[in-house]
């Protein structure tokens, strides 16, 4: 398990992992500062946008909370204040966390921002960039995958349940393959630890009407209805009671 710290800054608490960045950095959550000095590498577009930063030798990923639907057109990004605990960025730093002493492929958590605003919160997460990783769904507009990765796909999902992680936004954009073809899985805002239940199959259909509704938009994506067997067969071939993955 990584060692953590909190620190007070101008009204936020940041809780960081030491062994990752130490002393820790506050102005990483600053994106105009991070422009300002070249750290800022670029971003992603849509409503998790996230900025990709190089900062002392380092490569992350800085992803801002932003509301969605109808209520994210009236309040972009103010949350209810509780217990830092049971804040959204710290929920899930705590749950990358433990997954990754579990050994499934997350990212790392690098830091976890609460900005406090009267009786709300503003919230930030920065994790380690996965080296070369892109969305499946920016893959599968430029080429088809071969069954082999599927199955891979569909054996690191059900790694996941097996460990009893519900991605209740599992899509195809939330599922990252590096170089080698290797899946990660990333995005756990609302994410929890729970016993097996029907939830399992909610994010498989999740993740499927997510590949449909892509498909139906610009050029498309190379699946078919085959690919999805591969994936559902590499998820029913994974019999493994605990986690195992990839540090």
């Amino acid at each position: 398990m990584a060692t953590h710290s909190d620190l007070r800054h101008n009204g936020s608490v940041i809780r960081y992992d030491t062994r990752f960045l130490d002393p820790m950095e506050p102005r990483l959550f600053d994106v105009a500062w991070l422009m300002a000095e070249g750290y800022h590498q670029g971003n992603s577009a849509g409503r998790g946008e996230a900025h990709f930063i190089r900062f002392a030798g380092r490569e992350m990923v800085l992803r801002p909370f932003r509301r969605g639907g109808l209520v994210g057109k009236i309040n972009r990004d103010l949350y209810l204040r509780g217990g830092l605990d049971a804040s959204r960025p710290m929920k899930e730093f705590a749950l990358l966390d433990w997954m990754r002493a579990q050994a499934l492929p997350v990212p790392r958590p690098v830091a976890a921002q609460v900005t406090s605003t009267g009786i709300f919160y503003r919230a930030a997460l920065v994790t380690e960039r996965l080296a070369g990783a892109r969305p499946l769904e920016d893959i599968l507009r430029d080429r088809p995958l071969h069954s082999d990765v599927w199955g891979t796909v569909g054996g690191v999902i059900r790694l996941l349940h097996n460990a009893g992680v519900d991605h209740s936004d599992l899509n195809c954009r939330n599922i990252l393959l590096d170089p080698e073809h290797r899946p990660w899985l990333i995005d756990f805002d609302k994410c929890r630890r729970r016993q097996p239940g029907a939830w399992s199959v909610d994010n498989l259909d999740r993740l499927k009407r997510s590949l449909v509704k892509q498909n139906g938009r610009g050029d498309g994506l190379h699946w078919e209805q085959a690919d999805w067997e591969a994936l559902s067969a590499g998820y029913a071939a994974e019999k493994s009671d605990g986690a195992g993955g990839r540090p």
